[in-house]
């Protein structure tokens, strides 16, 4: 299908045309609302606000996100895209990492974007109290996790393939545990940094997934 065809179509549906002034435009409306929850919370987010922080009508706004759910689901999309792309400096790329340099990247990551983007966990904390009592956004961050999940688990999997992870590592499990943790760190770091021994934590983590000499 052509661009022109498959932004009829949208426009005929109610969607908006995949262009990139559109993308660009949704963008700038998510990257409203992401900046209006980090300062005010959910209860702070309308979307004449939202419009207007973006320099656009609400119609506008209406056309890009039908519905204030629609409007949140551009905010953890959003997050998913900074997280993916916003990485501690001076790394190399990832595939040029071993599995344990990269499980240590993951993990620096969080603690740089804590210190470099605050307002990203801000964020992403008051969606996860928020998904206590909204279904919607608790499937949102679900299948957020499930991509972070996935993830860890490729790099434990090939840890566990190089020899640089435990042969008898629980894949599954570590994974929910390196997620559990890189959340409440991350919540600590926002709340009290100076509390967590962070080079610490990381070696102990090093610690219980290295491989171990059977001899």
């Amino acid at each position: 299908m052509s661009d022109v065809t498959e932004n009829r179509a949208a426009e005929r549906d109610g969607r908006a045309p995949h262009t990139a002034r559109g993308e660009a435009q949704r963008e700038a409306l998510a990257r409203a609302a992401y900046q209006i929850i980090a300062e005010s919370g959910f209860e702070g987010l309308r979307t004449r606000d939202v419009a207007a922080r973006a320099g656009v009508n609400i119609a506008t706004l209406h056309y890009y996100f039908a519905t204030k759910e629609d409007l949140i689901r551009g905010v953890v999309d959003l997050l998913i895209q900074e997280f993916a792309t916003f990485r501690a400096p001076d790394q190399p790329p990832l595939e040029e990492m071993s599995p344990s340099e990269g499980l240590r990247s993951e993990l620096e990551d969080v603690r740089y974007q804590i210190k470099a983007r605050r307002d990203t966990y801000i964020v992403l904390f008051e969606l996860y109290m928020r998904s206590l009592r909204d279904p919607q956004i608790r499937e949102m961050l679900r299948e957020m996790d499930a991509g972070w999940r996935g993830h860890l688990e490729s790099l434990l999997i090939a840890g566990v393939d190089t020899g640089d992870f435990s042969s008898d590592l629980d894949i599954h499990t570590t994974s929910a545990v390196l997620i559990a943790f890189s959340k409440g760190m991350a919540m600590q770091l926002l709340s009290d940094p100076d509390s967590v021994p962070v080079q610490s934590v990381y070696d102990e983590i090093a610690r219980l997934t290295t491989a171990r000499d059977s001899s």
